[in-house]
């Protein structure tokens, strides 16, 4: 009895320590579709096989830019988060859609995706998505230039770090944005 009850426990123990196993489709050669409804955090991406999807990015929240101000309390909450007015936060929005949109219109660029729906207010299907640009993960980019916060859906990344560990080196990010007073941690704006 003692016997199965260690086994039941040992079993337990490792399932929790045990990260799922996530089955990442890695897309390379991806080019960015000018569309009205891109911004900081969401896009319409062309895949190789001529196909277009809209992707989100996991682990980051652009503000709203001042193409859709339809909702106000996620500006109210964007605004807080940096410290600033909702009119204000809304420019940053529009810096933030300018920077993704420079970003992934310079070379082609690599999506990592599960297929997982990012949901939203459009009635289009839109995936979240783990993006490499040239210059490295684009959430990453963005939360170093003070154009993001550190929010939203997290998973392990493709090359396995796990979404604590990511979220703390976002964090490091975070700060020396903050530091060096980048985008929204201006206080000068």
């Amino acid at each position: 009895m003692v016997a199965r009850q260690l086994i039941f426990i040992f079993l337990i123990s490792t399932s929790a320590i045990a990260a799922p196993e996530y089955k990442w489709e890695k897309i390379e050669g991806c080019t960015l579709v000018e569309s009205e409804w891109n911004d900081g955090d969401s896009f319409t991406v062309r895949i190789p096989s001529d196909t277009d999807k809209i992707f989100r990015l996991y682990f980051v929240d652009t503000p709203e830019d001042g193409k859709d101000t339809r909702f106000p309390k996620r500006i109210a909450d964007q605004a807080g988060y940096f410290g600033m007015t909702a009119e204000t936060v809304v420019k940053l929005g529009d810096r933030a859609a300018e920077f993704t949109a420079e970003k992934l219109s310079k070379k082609p660029f690599t999506v990592f995706t599960l297929w997982q729906d990012a949901l939203g207010a459009s009635k289009k299907q839109r995936f979240y998505a783990y993006i490499i640009t040239d210059e490295g993960p684009l959430c990453e980019l963005l939360v170093s230039s003070g154009l993001a916060r550190i929010y939203g859906k997290r998973i392990q990344l493709p090359e396995g770090m796990d979404s604590r560990a990511y979220l703390q080196k976002l964090g490091g990010l975070e700060a020396k944005a903050k530091a060096g007073k980048l985008g929204g941690w201006d206080n000068e704006r």
